[in-house]
This record gives C-alpha cells, sequence and structure tokens, in this order.
C-alpha cells in the first residue's frame, strides 16, 4: 500500500529483541554501570584477599565479607541470578518464534501503523476497505489454508461505532416522531391537528440543526441523539395551544377567533416553560466540557424554536387545511363532564395527598443522601459502546490485545526537546516506587529507550569495567563464573555508539509526531492488572502523570485516560452548579411569570418534590450518576416545570377553580409528559450505556415530576385556596356526608 499510506507494520518482536539484546549495555542508567564498576572492583579486591593468604587488608576485617547484595548491573558476578542478555529474553519469551501470537496460539497480530495520526471517518473507512482489499487478493490461499484475517484497534472500532452511532440516531429518530405522532392522533383524534403540530416542530428541529451546523459544524456522540429529545419536548408547547384550541372548536368558534383565544391563554405559560427549559440547556454552557457546551446550545435554542414555530406556524398551516377540507364538526366536549367529579373525588384527599408525598419526599431524600458517597458510577466499563452485531470484531479486537503482552492504555506527553521528556520520565519513574503508583504504571519511555542518552560516558564506564576483568583475573573463578563473566566481557566490550537511524523504525516510530519530529515525547504506559476502567485508578493514575515540574514549568501527560478522569473531575464541580443555576433561573422566570410568591413556591416546590422523588427511584434501583446523565438535573427542572406552571396559570385564568384547571388542562399536561418519555425512551436503544442511563434517569424525572404537577401541586392548591375563599364554586370541601353539593360546580 506504500508508505504513503502506512506508516509502519510490526509483525514480528525478534528484530526488537535483538537490539536489546545486543546493546543491553548502553541501556542500563549511568548511575548503575558506575555503581557495577565499583562492585566489580571491590568484589575482585575481596576475592584476592580471599585467595592469598599472604594479603594483609588494612581496612576493616568486615571489608573482606561479600557484599549482601550487588548492583542490578554486577549480578553477573552472582551465579544465581540471570545475565543480563537471559534477563532480555525473558521480556520477549512469550512471543513464539518473536510473531505476536494469542494466549492459545490460534491466533497472530500484526500491528499496522497508518500515516499521519488522525484519520477522520471516511480516511478510516477508505484505509481499512484498502486494506480489505489486500485480504480478499489472497482469498484463494487463505480458503486453502483454513486461515482468516480479522481487523481489530482503534480504527475499526472507531468506525462500527460510528455506523452504529447513526443507524441509532436515524432509528430514534423515526421510532419517536412515529410514536409522538401515533399519541398526537389518539389524542385528538384529528389528522389537521397531527399534520399542523408535526410540520411546525419538525421545522424547528431542521432549523435548530443548520444553525448547528454554522455554528458548530458537527455532531458527538451527546448531541446527536438530541434531535428525539428536541422532538419529544419541543412538541409540548403545541400540544397545549391545540389542546385548548380543541376546546374552543368544539364550543362553535371560528378557526380565527379560537387561534387567538388559544394564544391568548397558553402563549405565556408555554412561553414560561420554553424559557425555562432553554434556560436549563443554556446552563451547560458554562461547563468546561466541549460536548456539555454543544448540547446546551442545541436543546436551548431548540425548545426557544418549538415555541415559535409553534405559534406561527400552526394556525397558518391550519388555516390552509381548513380550506382544502373545511372545518371540524362541531361537537360537545365531554372531557370536562368526564374528569371533574375523577378530580373532585381526588382532591376530596388533599391532606392526606399532601401528607403520603411528605413522607415519600423525607424517604427519597435519605435514600439518595444515603447513597451520595457511592452515587457516582466508578465502573467505566459501564458507559462504554456496546457494538451490537459486531461480535466478530470485538473478538478479534480482545484477542489481539491478548498478543501484544503489555498494556495499550497510558498517557503522551510532549516537550520542547528530548532532554525535557527524559526528565519526564525520570520524575515518573520517582513516582512509580510511591504507591499506588507502583501498582498503576508500569514504564515511561522516551526516545532514550531506543536510542540511549550519555553513550560517550556509557561507554567510558563500560570500558573500565571490561578493564577490571582481564584473563588472569578470570581464571581464578571457579568454571562456571568464568563463562559468565567472559560472556558479558564480550558483550560489553562490543559496545559502540548507537543512533536513532540503526533502530528498527517500529522502535522509533512510537516518539514521531505528526511532521517527522522525534525524541520530544513520553509515553506512560500503564500495568496490565491496572484496570483503569475504576475510576479509583483512573483518577490515581492521571494524578501519577501530571503536574511534573522541569525547569520551572509544570508538564501533564495526556490521553484518553486523562480525559476520562477530568470528566468525573468535572461531575463532581459542575454537577452541582449547573444543577442549582437551572434551578434558580427556572425559580426567578416562575416569580416573574406569576408575580405572586405563594403560587411560585407551590409551582417550583412540586417540580422540586418530583426531583427528589426521582433521586430516591435512582437510589432504589442504584442508578448512577455519570459523566452524560447528570445533566438530567438541570433539564429536568427546566422541561417539567411546564406541566405545573400551565396547571397554575390555567387556575388562575379560571380565579381559582382548580378543580375545572386541572380537568381542562391535566390531559393536555399529561400527553406532553409522555411524548417527553417517548424522547428520552428512544435513548433506551442507543449504543452508549451512558447514553441509556441517561434516558433512564430522565424518564424517572417524567414520571415523578408529572405526578406532583397533576397529584400534589392541584392539593397545594386546593389547600392554599381554602384558606383564602372557603366555599367558593370549584373548591372541594368537607362535609361529615362526605363530599360538598356544590363541588362539581365551576
Amino acid at each position: 500500500m506504500g508508505p504513503d499510506q502506512i506508516r509502519s507494520v510490526q509483525w514480528n518482536m525478534a528484530p526488537i529483541r535483538a537490539w536489546y539484546e545486543t546493546h543491553w549495555p548502553l541501556f542500563v542508567p549511568l548511575d548503575d554501570l558506575r555503581q557495577a564498576r565499583d562492585a566489580v572492583r571491590d568484589e575482585i579486591r575481596r576475592r584476592t584477599l580471599a585467595s592469598n593468604p599472604l594479603a594483609v587488608s588494612l581496612d576493616d576485617e568486615e571489608a573482606t565479607a561479600a557484599p549482601a547484595t550487588l548492583p542490578e548491573a554486577a549480578d553477573f558476578l552472582d551465579p544465581k541470578k540471570p545475565l543480563p542478555r537471559e534477563r532480555v529474553a525473558e521480556r520477549f519469551a512469550r512471543y513464539v518464534d518473536g510473531f505476536m501470537v494469542s494466549p492459545d496460539h490460534r491466533s497472530l497480530t500484526l500491528i499496522v501503523r497508518p500515516a499521519g495520526t488522525s484519520l477522520g471517518v471516511s480516511e478510516a473507512r477508505a484505509l481499512i476497505d484498502r486494506m480489505q482489499s489486500v485480504v480478499d487478493r489472497h482469498k484463494p490461499e487463505l480458503e486453502r489454508d483454513h486461515l482468516r484475517v480479522g481487523f481489530g484497534g482503534t480504527f475499526p472500532l472507531f468506525i462500527a461505532e460510528y455506523e452504529a452511532i447513526i443507524n441509532d440516531v436515524a432509528s430514534t429518530a423515526l421510532l419517536c416522531v412515529s410514536l409522538v405522532l401515533l399519541s398526537i392522533l389518539l389524542f385528538f383524534k384529528d389528522i389537521r391537528s397531527v399534520t399542523s403540530l408535526g410540520l411546525a416542530v419538525l421545522m424547528a428541529v431542521g432549523v435548530t440543526f443548520g444553525l448547528t451546523r454554522l455554528v458548530i459544524g458537527y455532531l458527538n456522540t451527546q448531541t446527536a441523539f438530541l434531535g428525539a429529545i428536541v422532538v419529544g419536548n419541543g412538541i409540548n408547547y403545541g400540544l397545549i395551544y391545540l389542546a385548548r384550541l380543541k376546546q374552543l372548536r368544539w364550543q362553535g368558534m371560528s378557526l380565527r377567533e379560537a387561534c387567538l383565544q388559544s394564544a391568548e391563554t397558553t402563549a405565556r405559560a408555554t412561553l414560561l416553560a420554553s424559557a425555562a427549559t432553554s434556560v436549563s440547556f443554556g446552563v451547560l454552557v458554562v461547563a468546561a466540557n466541549r460536548g456539555f457546551r454543544h448540547f446546551g446550545f442545541i436543546g436551548g435554542i431548540g425548545m426557544l424554536l418549538c415555541w415559535l414555530c409553534t405559534f406561527l406556524l400552526v394556525p397558518a398551516l391550519l388555516t390552509v387545511y381548513e380550506k382544502l377540507r373545511g372545518p371540524p364538526k362541531v361537537r360537545p366536549d365531554t372531557t370536562q363532564e368526564t374528569l371533574r367529579p375523577v378530580v373532585a373525588r381526588m382532591l376530596e384527599y388533599r391532606r392526606p395527598i399532601i401528607a403520603a408525598f411528605a413522607v415519600l419526599t423525607v424517604i427519597s431524600a435519605v435514600l439518595f443522601i444515603r447513597q451520595i458517597p457511592d452515587a457516582m458510577e466508578r465502573n467505566l466499563d459501564n458507559l462504554t459502546n456496546d457494538l451490537k452485531g459486531h461480535d466478530q470484531l470485538k473478538a478479534d479486537h480482545d484477542r489481539a490485545n491478548s498478543a501484544l503482552g503489555r498494556s495499550i492504555s497510558g498517557a503522551i506527553a510532549l516537550f520542547d526537546s528530548w532532554p525535557e521528556a527524559d526528565q519526564f520520565c525520570g520524575v515518573i519513574r520517582e513516582r512509580m516506587k510511591q504507591a499506588p503508583y507502583d501498582q498503576l504504571i508500569d514504564s515511561c519511555d522516551t526516545l532514550s529507550s531506543v536510542a540511549p542518552r550519555d553513550q560517550d560516558e556509557k561507554l567510558k564506564v563500560i570500558r573500565e569495567i571490561v578493564a577490571e576483568l582481564p584473563d588472569r583475573l578470570v581464571r581464578r573463578l571457579d568454571p562456571a563464573q568464568q563463562q559468565r563473566v567472559r560472556q558479558v566481557r564480550e558483550q560489553l566490550a562490543a559496545q559502540k555508539p548507537v543512533t536513532v537511524e540503526q533502530a528498527d523504525p517500529v522502535l522509533v516510530d512510537r516518539f514521531r509526531e505528526r511532521d517527522g519530529t522525534v525524541g520530544r515525547l513520553a509515553v506512560v504506559t500503564a500495568k496490565p492488572l491496572a484496570k483503569l476502567e475504576l475510576a479509583q485508578n483512573l483518577e490515581d493514575f492521571v494524578r501519577g502523570v501530571r503536574g511534573v515540574q522541569i525547569g520551572g514549568k509544570t508538564y501533564d501527560a495526556t490521553g484518553e485516560n486523562v480525559i476520562f478522569a477530568d470528566l468525573l473531575t468535572n461531575i463532581d464541580r459542575e454537577g452541582p452548579r449547573t444543577a442549582f443555576l437551572s434551578f434558580a433561573g427556572v425559580c426567578l422566570l416562575v416569580l416573574l411569570f406569576f408575580r405572586r410568591l405563594r403560587t411560585a413556591a407551590e409551582v417550583m416546590g412540586s417540580l422540586f418534590i418530583g426531583v427528589v422523588l426521582m433521586c430516591g427511584i435512582a437510589a432504589v434501583v442504584d442508578l448512577k450518576i455519570n459523566f452524560f446523565n447528570f445533566i438530567v438535573y438541570p433539564i429536568t427542572f427546566g422541561i417539567a416545570v411546564d406541566y405545573g406552571a400551565n396547571i397554575a396559570a390555567r387556575n388562575r385564568e379560571r380565579q381559582g377553580d382548580v378543580i375545572g384547571s386541572l380537568a381542562e388542562v391535566g390531559p393536555a399536561v399529561t400527553l406532553c409528559s409522555w411524548t417527553s418519555i417517548i424522547g428520552y425512551g428512544s435513548l433506551l436503544f442507543s449504543l452508549n450505556r451512558a447514553l441509556r442511563s441517561f434516558g433512564w434517569y430522565a424518564m424517572a424525572g417524567e414520571v415523578t415530576t408529572i405526578i406532583t404537577a397533576i397529584v400534589l401541586l392541584p392539593a397545594l392548591l386546593c389547600a392554599a385556596r381554602s384558606k383564602e375563599r372557603a366555599g367558593e364554586p370549584g373548591f372541594p370541601g368537607r362535609s361529615a356526608a362526605g363530599a360538598r353539593p356544590d363541588t362539581l360546580k365551576g
């Protein structure tokens, strides 16, 4: 395929093993070589004194005793220790004839590195296709020998995940739109309502993503599914509007008058809901994570555009439809007659309802507070993509990793020079001697692990060691030791300066930058059993590769693991802040809208209790907070305030008729929550586990907040009304015989 496409191919470890076996003395640290030289001198002196009874030591008697341990570089003097070259061979012993084979010896791994350090989806797809074409050309030979070539690694997984996300986005969007439109059709039993509102919302979504294209330019894993969320939640404003419009049209009002009166009734409350939702999304813009900022921008713009398109387009579309098909049939609205008795009966028990919710709130709060120490998802495996239908790819990827012989997890640091990279690794190696880094960090390598630095000084010390081992002294050793020392002496004497150009290109490639520069990178590798998928281990590993002081500057390593650790840190810092800002912003909007502290407190109180109940459910089912689903808190405040705000606004319009207000707007509000549940439920089909957890969390929040809006809030409104205007029609009282005779009036 050529060097313009493939940078390097690593298929056998034998050349690398030979490089280190041949030049092992140059890779010994200079201080260790000096210690080895001094140890050799001391050992020769000790043996000389011990073998010559006439020799007299002028030092203490203990000076002639054998040292307890020898420096590692002088281990060749100890017959119980393996020789240096043998230790090198042990590192490569797992490779059969140098090949990277799986533990069951049924597969062989080749590492192919493409030209360039980063590829887009199309480039990666083209590269894999070209590699597959090479495999296909050899298909007859492969089939004859019963062989198969599979692909694993970053690029195949990247392509599979991207294509799966694209399929997920398309399928979830289609499912969400279909279920939402079907729900509207079943509710309104009117094609014109479904068509008008559906076109208005889809246009708003289209404009939203058009603006996203202009401002951001792309979608990511977090924002790709916002279409379903915007549809599920943005359609709520139109549902409230059409529900009121339907009631007026059934009373025989003309379309123009009905549209105007419906807008007067619902526009302000739905605008409050739209603004509150935009605020809850908008607070994410202050997040440090770019994905969350994009999420906040798209969601905030989308909610406002849905409200705008609803009141601009739906009346116009209904007018066009009516000119083509005529007005709907006038028929009596029986919803009030059906629901008023049910609502009245429920609100007779307003005090038990309030008490029950108070108890549930306390229980939920206790459960959630008890779970807080373990509320965060600490196993990152539970947040990864679940590639369904790619079992062979995952199996090939795992098999290839098992053949590498070392972990592929780690971090990388970039410096201004090669010496700075070496100093960085020097600090890391010192940290590796301390807990917990000794269990997490396996190595820190620079270009010096390929072509050692300080070669002139090292060669000088090596020559001194060789000079200390003349034949006349070696012959005094026992035969086994003579052979060991001669082998090492020959290897030491053979050392010459080595350069980067002499090394295997595969070794150098690890430290090559995109422009071809080598030497300025340091690569930190995690231990195979570091288990960086566990948050505590990951955070400890990242601390170990950060904050390295070199020449008055502070250097940090970076990489996928570091980014994940930062996401966890961001949740701890930004999660409570964004939730508080969202709640505070929504409270302010509600207060400005109602201009009455008590009503605002009742609306926000029922919403807050709904969120607390959501926390309790999450604690009961052990639903963890992660770097994605934590945004459900600020979003729920903004979206769910819609329900209580519409009920309270309709109650104010009807001058305190709680029963009539709930019977009138309650079905539409419930439908709003249902469409939101559909939008969130579509996320359950996502391949990303974190996104699925967001769907579950948000659905739980929808259920609890709609219940508090249509059960608790009316009970609170009734309780407040009983103190202000006891006996007013529409207010359910109690008597010894049960309900008051005028309970259903008003």
